[in-house]
């Protein structure tokens, strides 16, 4: 008996040990600070759970989220700018990235426009998230996207362009004889201002200000531009213990990640703004996130009573309005969807740049007459609202795909 007592408490703890080791893949791009975040993710799930990490150095974002959707990674770090897709989820925000547009002395940077034709720029790798932000401001703008002369030697570039963490003095210094391009006055940052204007097009992005003298001589006065979040993606069917533990884990020893630039201290929060992500919430971070949430009963149950009284009085008629109004502007952004398929399926038929232009900016005179019916209260900011937009925007890539088609065979029969 005494003998069978000891092989039961062997067993169960060699059971308890968990000996098996759990592996998980995670890749990144090797762009700003995020090689260094990965390395102490890694180090912070090795060092607390019975697991291997391995780091994998990404493409670009749209290559390392398809290897998440096609389960050959578990864990990408990848911007909060990219398109709703199935098989990935986001866990938590890591931080905001912020946009630095760094021109030469001698360039014409009296606008954005000027800016952007003045010489060779340095936009980033095609297809990285500093390459798409920067094609989604050329039509903001309305920029000839064909005039920019695009150059991916950073050497070559009068004007630089970095989605990154905040630069260092080490950093700046690589950017003597450079200028720090400003969107907008600080004191004209309001809700009619540019970025303002930008974000509302494009609501991934936000509003972000470096303050004065903040990058010493490079900005004497506060510089105006934008920033999107770099989040933590997992792929959908990883498990939502894991998922779980590794955003607790994490999340609660965020001060080991702030060595490596102040905008983690705020961007690493249990708090961070979950509306503003792209890509829904896996189940296992929602646990963590919502964990001491109380319920709405609990939270009201007070007022539970008289709230309940008065919406049962008032239901009736504000249905009745509700319905009239939201199928009056539902028939109204219907002509836009439709407007929109009739250019979606016609691009294959396109056969010269010039059509594929005109497309282009029929779709963008749309948009921008959706905004001002958006304004003038004639639509409603709804889903559907949202998902034309990100239609059109996607209409306007493929549209741009298109382009680069054509304009390659010509060049190709003229040479």
């Amino acid at each position: 008996m005494k003998k069978l007592i000891h092989v039961t408490l062997a067993i169960l703890l060699l059971a308890s040990c968990n000996p098996t080791t759990l592996r998980f893949s995670f890749i990144y791009n090797n762009e700003g600070p995020n090689k260094e975040i990965a390395t102490k993710m890694k180090d912070l799930l090795e060092s607390e759970f019975n697991v291997e990490i391995m780091l994998i150095e990404g493409m670009n974002t749209n290559a390392n989220l398809d290897s998440l959707i096609n389960d050959q990674v578990d864990i990408a770090l990848v911007e909060n700018y990219v398109n709703y897709q199935d098989g990935l989820n986001s866990a938590f925000s890591v931080y905001s990235e912020v946009l630095h547009v760094l021109y030469k002395d001698h360039v014409d940077a009296s606008s954005f426009e000027s800016l952007m034709y003045s010489g060779p720029l340095y936009i980033g790798r095609e297809g990285s998230p500093t390459y798409n932000l920067m094609m989604d401001l050329w039509d903001y703008y309305g920029l000839d996207y064909s005039v920019p002369v695009v150059t991916f030697d950073m050497q070559e570039a009068d004007v630089v362009v970095e989605l990154t963490n905040l630069f260092s003095k080490k950093h700046l210094d690589e950017y003597k004889g450079f200028r720090l391009f400003s969107f907008d006055d600080a004191s004209n940052v309001s809700d009619a201002s540019t970025v303002q204007g930008i974000t509302l097009k494009y609501p991934r992005l936000s509003p972000f200000i470096i303050p004065e003298n903040s990058y010493w001589s490079f900005n004497e006065k506060p510089i105006v531009t934008l920033s999107v979040d770099l989040v933590m993606m997992v792929r959908s069917k990883m498990g939502e213990v894991a998922v779980n533990d590794f955003t607790k884990t994490m999340l609660r020893n965020r001060q080991i990640f702030t060595s490596i630039d102040p905008l983690l201290f705020d961007g690493m929060k249990e708090d961070f703004d979950q509306a503003k992500l792209n890509i829904p919430l896996h189940e296992g971070a929602r646990i963590f996130l919502d964990r001491e949430e109380p319920s709405f009963i609990e939270r009201y149950a007070e007022l539970g009573g008289v709230i309940l009284s008065i919406i049962i009085a008032l239901w009736s008629g504000i249905v009745s309005l509700t319905k009239w109004q939201a199928q009056k502007k539902k028939d109204k952004i219907d002509e836009f969807y439709e407007d929109l398929m009739n250019i979606k399926n016609g691009i294959a038929r396109i056969d010269t740049v010039a059509e594929g232009m005109k497309r282009v900016k029929r779709v963008q005179l749309s948009q921008n007459k959706a905004f001002e019916m958006l304004i003038a209260e004639k639509l409603v900011a709804n889903d559907s609202f949202r998902i034309y937009m990100e239609l059109s925007k996607e209409t306007i890539n493929e549209l741009r795909g298109k382009m680069r088609i054509l304009k390659s065979k010509q060049e190709r029969a003229t040479s």
